[in-house]
């Protein structure tokens, strides 16, 4: 009966220590979880401000801005403009 008591106690404290780790481990996945959320998040946030800020950028009304002052681009006049017919 002794032996069996002590062979009962193991494995209980076995069995403690298992669920103990077993919870453990499911904490440090959950952390590890809300930081890769996190980082989503972040990453999809600075997406959104990658997005508009290239919408900016590539407006027709900057390009064409641009375009006047750095390059001395403008729009051809009328007698300047030649068509062509396509065959």
């Amino acid at each position: 009966m002794r032996r069996s008591t002590i062979l009962l106690v193991a494995l209980i404290t076995l069995t403690l220590f298992g669920i103990v780790a077993a919870r453990e481990n499911s904490r440090a996945q959950f952390i590890h979880l809300q930081a890769l959320q996190n980082h989503i998040f972040t990453l999809n946030n600075r997406w959104g401000q990658l997005q508009l800020e290239q919408a900016t950028l590539a407006s027709d009304t900057r390009v064409g801005d641009i375009a006047h002052q750095k390059l001395g681009l403008e729009a051809p006049k009328n007698s300047q403009i030649v068509m062509v017919k396509a065959q």
